[in-house]
Order: C-alpha cells, then sequence, then structure tokens
C-alpha cells in the first residue's frame, strides 16, 4: 500500500500519522438472550508514521488486516478506535467533501493486479476514470493528463491503448 508524497507537508508533521488504528467487525453472539456479543478483530491497535517521500509496503498473510487497515487510513471505514491524521489533520473531524477533497492525494495499491486493475479495460480508461472520478479534467485536457501520468512512472503515451 504505497503512500507518498514528494513536497514537505504543510505542518511540518508526518504526512500520514496513524494512533493506535482498531476495527472490530461483530461476529454473532454466544446465545439468544443475554449471550456474550463476539467480534473480529481486523485490526488491532496499530500506529505508524510516514514522511513525505516515503513509501510504506505492508506485508501480511491473506485475512491478516492489510486492507482493512488502508481503508481505514482513508476513512472508506470507519475505527473502532485509533485516530488517522494526514498532513496533521485528523480524518474524523472532516467532511464528506473535505474527505473526497483530500482522497485526491491518497491511493491504495494491492499486491494482486486482478483486484485493482479491470483486464477488459484500457490503461487510458483505467487511469483516466481518477481523474474523471474527482473532475480534474475532461476531453484534451484529461488525455494529456494520462500521457503526464504515464511518463512519471516511465511508460510511453503508445502504452495508453493496451490493456493491462
Amino acid at each position: 500500500m504505497p503512500i507518498g508524497n514528494t513536497a514537505a507537508t504543510a505542518s511540518g508533521a508526518p504526512l500520514v500519522r496513524v494512533e493506535h488504528l482498531s476495527k472490530e467487525f461483530p461476529a454473532g453472539s454466544t446465545g439468544i438472550i443475554g449471550g456474550k456479543r463476539l467480534s473480529i478483530k481486523a485490526v488491532a491497535g496499530v500506529s505508524l508514521e510516514i514522511q513525505p517521500g516515503e513509501t510504506l509496503g505492508l506485508v501480511g498473510e491473506s485475512g491478516s488486516g492489510k486492507s482493512t487497515l488502508g481503508r481505514l487510513i482513508l476513512k472508506l471505514l470507519e475505527p473502532t478506535a485509533g485516530a488517522v491524521y494526514f498532513d496533521g489533520r485528523d480524518l474524523s473531524t472532516l467532511g464528506r467533501a473535505e474527505l473526497r477533497a483530500l482522497r485526491r492525494q491518497m491511493q491504495l495499491v494491492f499486491q494482486d493486479p486482478y483486484a485493482s486493475l479491470n483486464p477488459r479495460m484500457r490503461v487510458r480508461s483505467i487511469v483516466g476514470e481518477g481523474i474523471e472520478i474527482h473532475k480534474l479534467a475532461r476531453g484534451a485536457e484529461k488525455e494529456r493528463r494520462i500521457v503526464e501520468l504515464l511518463a512519471m512512472v516511465g511508460m510511453s503515451a503508445d502504452a495508453m491503448d493496451r490493456l493491462p
């Protein structure tokens, strides 16, 4: 799950700071009446910091909570406990519009390309999808931005019409 930014943060704080983040999912109860509630601990007490320009690679077995942690950091899931700060801002205090704007600067990248990339979509559509969702560009400007983004990762413009 790479997260990074080459520019310094506005506050001088870590780009991402996670404090004691936990997530439990309900899993039923032990009895019909008055039984103990059961839960699955997907993430338990994770703390980390990522500085501008750093990349974090999260490694673990299937089911160990990697994707859940990523979704918690992006606030796509609500944590059971803990806090996430992006550029010094507490994500729990942000409204829906503010979070959407901030997510333009955040990205999860999953290890399995088949979980991340639609094998039937062209690179042009895959890269352009984020540009469209965030209303960053349209038409010729969108095409120019796709070429620019491909160049940033060492790919030529002719890759736009390829399948992943």
